[in-house]
């Protein structure tokens, strides 16, 4: 197995030369127009590196003036999915949440279902391209500020949901691109162990919340090999740390003190840890739960029958992040 030290990797390229960054160039941006203040859902593409790159946006009613400007919150579907098919699953709960609580949601689509994430194992379309999928993200963001205006949106607020290996991916922005995401949540995706890692951590401090189900088949609680497919057509994703060692590493990473226990509570179905702090962790363990988004209303279809609010746990991290 390799090597799981909690503190390594923090500030430096966890994997020498295993950089997967590539210039970006990006093709003037096209969608219908943004609902602003009245609401709705649009669609938008641009071209990188000559691939059309496509996300929907969810815009929610403001009422009033004065309203408070929304932030962003950017999600990513996991391997062999699409932002229509992850908005499908977790988006009624989701959008249920950003209508009371004023939040702009986009469901980005990766390159041929797949994300150039963080792991050093497995080969895919967009990892094989090399594509800087960091960059679609930052375009993303600027084209929901440019269309919405400051005043409609939070220039300073943008977040990342990912599922899977869209949690991976939303780890590399918080590995790479500290300065784009104030927070991520990163669903049933440990990280990789430091011999998979081939993200550059840039040690710039990101709150994090872990979502892992404890009866995952795929992204083992416990830690070990992510095998995606069976028989002839499995492949290898590599090796993961546990989620408690996923979340205790970036924990470190954001200064939590050596030696110091953190708090753990019960709800329901759901064990959940925090490592407080100016830049706190969290994570939820969901028992009976596999390789699937928890949501309370068992949408996406929950093993077992675990209920568990994970858009509505994920907001509350987030917006704690302004207290």
């Amino acid at each position: 197995m390799g090597s799981t030290d909690p503190t390594r990797g923090c500030g430096r390229a966890a994997v020498a030369g295993a950089l997967l960054t590539t210039a970006l160039s990006v093709a003037a941006c096209t969608s219908a127009p943004h609902p602003g203040r009245d609401g709705g859902v649009t669609s938008h593409s641009t071209t990188v590196d000559g691939i059309e790159r496509t996300w929907t946006v969810y815009t929610p009613a403001r009422e009033g003036a004065a309203s408070r400007p929304m932030p962003v919150v950017l999600v990513i579907h996991g391997t062999g999915d699409t932002g229509d098919g992850i908005r499908s699953g977790i988006g009624p709960d989701l959008e249920e949440t950003a209508d009371r609580e004023n939040v702009v949601v986009a469901y980005v689509d990766g390159h041929r279902n797949n994300w150039n994430e963080c792991r050093t194992a497995g080969d895919w379309p967009a990892k094989a391209s090399n594509l800087d999928d960091v960059g679609l993200m930052r375009t993303v963001v600027e084209d929901i500020h440019r269309d919405l205006g400051p005043d409609t949106v939070d220039v300073d607020r943008t977040f990342a949901i990912g599922f899977s290996s869209g949690g991976s991916m939303a780890q590399r922005l918080a590995f790479e691109a500290p300065d784009l995401v104030s927070g991520i949540a990163s669903v049933n995706a440990n990280i990789p162990v430091d011999d998979n890692l081939a993200c550059t951590d840039s040690g710039e401090p990101v709150p994090v919340i872990f979502i892992q189900g404890r009866e995952d088949p795929m992204n083992p609680f416990d830690g070990g090999e992510v095998v995606v497919g069976a028989g002839p057509s499995a492949e290898s994703r590599g090796e993961v740390r546990s989620a408690r060692d996923s979340a205790g590493w970036f924990a470190s990473c954001n200064g939590w003190p050596v030696g110091r226990t953190p708090a753990t509570v019960r709800d329901g179905d759901a064990e959940i840890t925090t490592w407080d702090g100016d830049h706190p962790v969290r994570l939820i363990a969901v028992e009976h739960s596999g390789h699937s988004f928890p949501t309370a209303t068992g949408r996406w279809g929950n093993d077992g029958g675990a209920r568990f609010d994970g858009p509505g746990a994920i907001w509350e991290f987030f917006a704690g992040l302004d207290r």
